[in-house]
Order: structure tokens, then C-alpha cells, then sequence
């Protein structure tokens, strides 16, 4: 055999020792590859169901059950926690995760003197609720004689079948028959001129307000104010309240009935 020969041979049998060295390496990176993937298949079925038996534990265990109820949000005297408790009907002793939060919050948000409610799970035992009351501003006197309550939406949230059952009717702090009366063609949250008059007695000033007997509109720019003493104020639209309340306080010591705020720079009065 020749020398090119034998170098030729030697060259190939390198060759194919390389890739002999190369095809183990590449199986060993296989077989590393595919523990790894079952390692970690391995851990993720651990996981999930580790998650699995927590979530089965909370929805079936007692020691996550209801034994409390939270009510916030009450206070004014539109509504009581105890109406909202009676009526929320939350199960006591039924696991957290088994309470309908949402059925319990349509039950609440139906109560007349309830805006909305929102009910949430507080683990481990408790279940929070939390109300927003509607401000009870203005009365609308109906032809039949009824009263409804109307509040800062425009929206007559409850009705009484005569004064003499308002007044029996109201509790707490909350004494509907001080409120005033709104005197518009179309009361309602869609009419303009019921926001505007509802938005004009939301921004008075306390001591406006206990003696504001009356509000009378017929447009959303044409806001009257009737209080006692027969004194009766043209406010106008339900822009820049605080500047009108503002001078009508200095012009009510003034011996007058009439008073004109409508332009707050230049109140009249006769």
C-alpha cells in the first residue's frame, strides 16, 4: 500500500471516529433534553394539582367558611345595616367559595334607599359588603296625592301613599318631610330640567337648604328657589352655586321677598 494510501485510510478512519463521538454526544443531549421535558411535565401535573386540592379544600372545608358578615357603606339613615343583613340572606356556614356574591349583590341593590352594592369573599371566614346609599334631595307631589322621594340622579327611588305615611315612614336621621319639593313639568333622570334643579340643591349650602321650601322650574336656566318667610330667590342655571349662595347670604339681611342671584356679581332684590 502506498503512502497516499495509508494517509488516505488514516484520514477516514478519523472521520468517521468524529462522527461516531459526534451521533453519541448528539443521543446524550437527546437524552438530557428528554429528562428535562419530564422533569418539568413532572413538576407541572405536581402543581396542578396541588392547586386542585387547595381550590377542592377551600370549596368543601369548614374552616373557610362564612361566620361573618361586613356591611359598610350604611349610615346616613337612608338605609340600616340590619335591612341589608335581612336582606342579603348571606348562608352562614357555607364554604367561601360556594357563596353567590353575585345573587347576594342583586338581592341588596334592590332595597329602595340602594344605589348599588358590591359583595366580595374576605378569607378567611368573613363576607364584606359594600353599599352605596342614594342621597335622598327632593319630593315630587304627584295628582294622585302620593309623595315620591327623588334622589341626586333624578331617580323617585321610593314612593309614599300620602304625607301622613312619609312621615310615619322615615327613621334615623333621615326625615324625608324636610326636604323640599321640585315643581317641574317631567320629572325624571332623562329630563334637563330635573338634573339641573337636582344638581342646583345637591351644591347648597346647608344653611340654604333648611329653608329652601320649594323648587320651581321650567327650563334648566330658570331655577327658582321658594323658602320660608314667602321669600322667593331666581337663581337661574345650576352654573357657579357656591358664588350665588354666596350672595344671597349677604342680600337675605336685606328686608326683601325678592332676591336675584341668576348673576352672582350683581344680586337685586326688591
Amino acid at each position: 500500500m502506498s503512502t497516499s494510501e495509508r494517509a488516505g485510510k488514516r484520514s477516514r478512519t478519523r472521520a468517521a471516529a468524529q462522527t461516531q463521538r459526534e451521533q453519541r454526544e448528539q443521543q446524550q443531549e437527546t437524552r438530557r433534553v428528554g429528562r428535562r421535558r419530564l422533569w418539568r411535565a413532572v413538576g407541572a401535573f405536581v402543581a396542578v394539582a396541588v392547586l386542585v386540592g387547595a381550590v377542592a379544600a377551600a370549596y368543601f372545608s369548614p374552616l373557610m367558611s362564612v361566620r361573618e358578615v361586613t356591611v359598610t357603606g350604611t349610615g346616613s339613615g337612608t338605609v340600616s345595616t340590619d335591612e341589608v343583613l335581612a336582606v342579603a340572606e348571606v348562608p352562614q356556614g357555607e364554604p367561601l367559595l360556594q357563596v353567590d356574591t353575585g345573587v347576594i349583590a342583586q338581592r341588596v341593590a334592590r332595597i329602595p334607599g340602594v344605589q348599588s352594592a358590591r359583595v366580595d369573599r374576605n378569607y378567611p371566614s368573613t363576607i364584606l359588603i359594600d353599599v352605596v346609599e342614594r342621597r335622598p334631595l327632593v319630593l315630587i307631589d304627584a295628582a294622585d296625592g302620593t309623595v315620591g322621594v327623588m334622589d341626586h340622579l333624578g331617580v323617585v327611588y321610593l314612593e309614599f301613599d300620602s304625607r301622613e305615611a312619609m312621615g310615619a315612614a322615615a327613621a334615623g336621621p333621615v326625615v324625608y318631610r324636610d326636604l323640599p319639593v321640585l315643581e317641574v313639568s317631567r320629572p325624571g333622570p332623562q329630563d334637563p330640567t330635573t338634573k339641573a334643579a337636582v344638581e342646583m340643591v345637591a351644591g347648597l349650602p346647608d344653611w340654604l337648604r333648611r329653608d329652601v321650601q320649594s323648587v320651581s322650574a321650567s327650563s334648566p336656566a330658570d331655577l327658582t328657589l321658594h323658602l320660608t318667610k314667602s321669600r322667593t330667590v331666581v337663581w337661574g342655571d345650576s352654573e357657579r352655586g357656591e358664588d350665588k349662595a354666596e350672595a344671597l347670604k349677604h342680600v337675605l339681611k336685606l328686608n326683601a321677598k325678592s332676591f336675584n342671584v341668576s348673576s352672582p356679581d350683581y344680586p337685586a332684590v326688591r
